[in-house]
Formats: C-alpha cells, structure tokens, sequence
C-alpha cells in the first residue's frame, strides 16, 4: 500500500524509502524496531515502547532516540499524512552506513524511519504449533527487537506449513519461552503464569503491562503446564491479548480470556 513515511528527517512516500546500500541494518541487522499501536494519533503504551528502545539502543551501542515527546509528535503528524484512526506504526532504528564488514564506523550516522498501516482486526483465537527452532537465552536477538528476525520467520514459516497461525518456540533447555511474535501466558488454579524473561523471551510492552497490573508468576517451566492449563494466551502490541485454542492440534483450556486479562484491553 502506498502512503506516506517518515525516513531521516524527510516526509517522503513510502516506495521511496529505501535504506541506503551499505546501511548496515539492511547488510547485517545491526538495528532495533518496536511496533506500536496508535489510535487517534496516540501511540499505546508510548513510555513502555521508548523505554525499551532506549535500553536496548544503549546495550547494543545505538544512539537510540532522546526527544520522547518529538518522537510522540511525529507518530501524530505520520497517522494524519496517511489519514488513518487505527494504526500500526512501525519505528526503525539502524546503525546507519558503514564500510564492508563487522566493524562499525568510528561514527555512526543512524537512520530513523517511521510506517504506517491500518490495524487489522484482532483474531479471535490462534492456533498454536510447536516450532523445532529453539531460542539461546544468551542470545541478543531472544532478549532485544532487533532486525534479526530470521528464526522468527522460518518458525512462522513452519507453523503456517502445520496449518497454525503461529509457532510457539521452547528455550535451548527446553522451557517455553513463547510465541515466534509473542509473549504467552496461562492460567492455573486462579493463577497467572508466564516465563522468565531468562528463557530467551522478549519483554514485550502487553508482557510488562500485566506484571504491573495483577499478580503473575515468572519462572522456567516445561511444556506440560500448557496441557493442564484452564487458560492461555498470547499478548502483543498489534493485538493485545488473544486465545490460543490449539497446540499442534490439541485443544488448550477453554479458549477464553480469563476476566482479568479481558478487562485490562476493554
């Protein structure tokens, strides 16, 4: 769809927004992105998102962006360019361009672009395959956003091919960890479980509004506890809180939102 995008201090159209050839997000994935829902021209869970991208631009060595209300009034003006009341905006950081190879320039000029498209509606419920692929919880690309996405695409990929909506992915030591573009939780005996983000998980903005909303339990747990489960369910930014009826087949829980978890996204 074309439209309009922010890219490096210029509004251009979006079949222009072309990175440069030796950008190194584009070569090499050196870079972070964080998608946020917008509604009105206001970004949900705004702070979480910036939050995160500042930590993970300082751990990584990125000059993340620092004008937090700048940043709130660009998202504005690119929903409005592009006319739309329900959006997802896409923010993409890179490292800029470099010279061939791992080494970045002794200065890095980054580039900041900025998308939009209009938010599709929320499924009802997904199912669930279990992917082959496993997540290192000593992995920068587990714990960060960055644009190294590929074993998140071959386990989508695989999860699509078994007829499910989205792959669920284990640790390397066989923990869960969570969906290939979502956090998961579940419910058991009244109570909210999700995994550590030890376990290779991204801390994902729904993730930390629940931690903060209601008493939930972290930790390292095997497969098993999806089986028994009277709940579960996968959260992110695009979507919120959803169901997960099936895992690689097999009913889990009741397919429903707990009440608590539907009253936070009313």
């Amino acid at each position: 769809m074309n439209g309009i995008a922010f890219k490096d201090g210029e509004w251009i159209e979006t079949a222009r927004t072309g990175w440069s050839l030796a950008d190194r997000g584009g070569l090499l994935g050196d870079g972070l992105f964080e998608t946020l829902h917008v509604i009105k021209g206001k970004a949900v869970r705004f702070d979480r998102h910036m939050t995160r991208l500042a930590r993970s631009a300082a751990e990584l060595g990125l000059p993340g962006p620092h004008d937090a209300d700048g940043m709130a009034g660009l998202i504005e003006e690119l929903v409005a360019r592009n006319a739309l009341k329900d959006a997802m905006v896409r923010l993409t950081l890179t490292a800029g361009p470099g010279p061939r190879g791992l080494e970045r320039p002794d200065e890095l000029v980054p580039s900041l672009t900025l998308t939009a498209s209009p938010r599709a509606a929320p499924p009802a419920s997904i199912a669930l395959s279990l992917s082959e692929i496993r997540r290192s919880p000593a992995s920068l690309a587990a714990r960060h956003k960055t644009l190294s996405y590929m074993d998140n695409i071959q386990a989508r990929r695989q999860a699509r091919g078994q007829g499910a909506d989205m792959a669920l992915l284990l640790d390397t030591r066989g923990h869960v960890s969570g969906g290939d573009s979502a956090n998961v939780f579940w419910l058991i005996a009244g109570e909210v479980y999700t995994p550590a983000t030890a376990c290779g998980v991204l801390a994902g903005t729904v993730r930390a509004e629940i931690l903060d909303s209601m008493p939930v339990e972290t930790g390292a747990f095997g497969l098993d506890v999806l089986e028994g489960a009277e709940a579960v369910f996968v959260t992110n930014a695009a979507f919120g809180a959803v169901p997960v009826a099936t895992l690689d087949g097999r009913a889990l829980g009741t397919g429903e939102l707990p009440a608590r978890i539907k009253a936070l996204f009313a």
